[in-house]
């Protein structure tokens, strides 16, 4: 009977695999080896290598923004001088009867009548987009000031590109807009109660440029602060 031999202390079962006998680190690295090769076997069984078919159609963005328009610069200026404040203001006349106005206006400036309860002031030979006033006898429509003033901005935001309302009085609008032909212009409103009916009687309005700031606004106080009904008193 032949003795047996005592197991290799080094020799682990863990290593010893269907009979063959794997050592140390080598073993290890061989293991690994054959697994990831396994792997991608099964890997590449289960994919689905057929071409596919449809038309290609562009996913949507998850959050999809609106297309913006680059902001447009205003027209150039007209580079007519600027109205300064201080202009010669004469008592002027408009209306007939109780509608009759007495006010001051511009000495040397044209008038052109836009309707029976409307009329223009402009200066001869400015350029259009500089400055202009406007008076319009508003007291047949029977609205209070307040709502005046609604309604002029109601009609700017809707006719008007890029009106920017900077300060609303009590009877009063100051505010900014591109006009028709692209110019920036500033204005300044004015509503009066001649009679103190609590009716809107009288509408001031006073257009022009950046630089014509000082001289509109001037302009328009004058006007309104000097404005009378008929027989010099309120109408």
């Amino acid at each position: 009977m032949h003795p047996v031999a005592p197991l290799d202390q080094t020799t682990r079962r863990a290593d010893i695999m269907g009979g063959v006998e794997w050592r140390g680190p080598v073993g290890l690295v061989a293991l690994l080896a054959v697994g990831a090769g396994g792997g991608y076997a099964a890997s590449a069984q289960l994919r689905d290598a057929s071409p596919g078919s449809g038309v290609a159609a562009p996913v949507p963005a998850q959050r999809p923004e609106i297309p913006v328009e680059a902001p447009r610069p205003p027209v150039p200026d007209p580079d007519d001088p600027a109205l300064e404040p201080g202009l010669e203001m004469a008592p002027t006349t408009r209306g007939t009867g109780k509608f009759e106005i007495t006010f001051p206006a511009p000495v040397g400036w044209s008038t052109n009548t836009n309707a029976s309860n409307e009329w223009k002031w402009k200066k001869p030979g400015t350029s259009n987009n500089t400055y202009v006033m406007r008076i319009e006898q508003i007291d047949s429509q029977d609205i209070t000031i307040e709502d005046a003033i609604d309604i002029r901005i109601e009609r700017l935001r809707d006719e008007q590109e890029d009106v920017a309302i900077l300060d609303r009085g009590a009877a009063s609008l100051e505010y900014t807009y591109r006009s028709n032909e692209g110019n920036a212009r500033h204005s300044f409103m004015r509503w009066l109660d001649l009679d103190l009916s609590g009716q809107a009687d009288v509408e001031i309005v006073v257009h022009g440029r950046e630089r014509d700031v000082a001289g509109t606004k001037d302009l328009i106080r004058r006007v309104a602060e000097g404005m009378r009904g008929a027989g010099g008193g309120p109408l």
